[in-house]
């Protein structure tokens, strides 16, 4: 099967490629032989958790909760997480920026209602820098758990989308407990995704500004080529984009 892998170089520039390999965890393998560390890797093989498509996601829950139905949890409980799926990745939640600001204020505590679902919506945006002082050193770490998130018609529409990726994290979430991992590994695997996204944003933002100082001597249209494939990426992995400056060759 091919993969398509995306990693960084030591220059820290955003590279991509293509593998052949069984499934996605020996394409990681054939991978970290040659040297190199993907942070995404894209195929078929649907037990890969790190970003599922909307039916991957939904039909690798179904499988892994007709598991758990069959172990004797009760059906209504698998129909509420099937329908808290709204076919939803993680991805930006743009609306109201003053009310964006008053909910993350408080890490989305008021929203989420509890803390496990409050640091679930602080990891659903891609690259996002959330301020978690209020659940650094010394304090316990959240409880995690599957239930859907209820979303009320009474909702803004910043509440309702976030509180709708968050309970694809939760599907996430329950199918990497279905295949054995644990609450404590699916935070850090988050952390560290998080983190991941941060850096690239940071490099792609830092390679954009370079070139936009190249605007006035370079061939514009060679240049915003550039630029577009660069926003393409970030859009691939779900991270805002960046707007190109306008031709400075149109102002004179």
């Amino acid at each position: 099967m091919r993969y398509h892998y995306f990693y960084q170089s030591r220059e820290n520039k955003t590279l991509d490629d293509w593998i052949e390999a069984k499934n996605r965890d020996d394409a990681y393998a054939l991978l970290r032989k040659r040297g190199i560390k993907p942070f995404k890797v894209l195929g078929r093989n649907p037990y890969a958790w790190k970003r599922w498509t909307a039916i991957g996601v939904l039909a690798v829950l179904v499988a892994a909760l007709g598991v758990v139905v069959a172990r004797g949890v009760a059906q209504k409980r698998h129909e509420a997480l099937k329908a808290a799926f709204a076919a939803e990745d993680r991805s930006q939640v743009y609306g109201d920026s003053a009310i964006l600001h008053e909910l993350a204020s408080d890490g989305w505590r008021k929203a989420m209602g509890n803390d496990g679902d409050a640091w679930l919506a602080r990891h659903a945006i891609p690259g996002v820098l959330c301020d978690c002082a209020a659940t650094g050193a010394g304090n316990p770490a959240p409880t995690l758990t599957t239930d859907p998130v209820r979303i009320s018609p009474d909702d803004s529409a910043e509440v309702a989308k976030m509180k709708s990726l968050v309970n694809g994290m939760k599907l996430e979430l329950a199918e990497y407990l279905s295949s054995g991992g644990t609450s404590a590994d699916y935070m850090a695997l988050c952390d560290e995704r998080l983190r991941t996204e941060r850096d690239i944003l940071s490099n792609v933002t830092q390679e954009l500004k370079t070139l936009e100082k190249r605007l006035a001597a370079d061939n514009y249209e060679e240049t915003s080529a550039v630029w577009a494939k660069k926003n393409a990426l970030l859009r691939s992995l779900g991270l805002p984009t960046i707007v190109m400056p306008d031709d400075p060759g149109e102002s004179r």
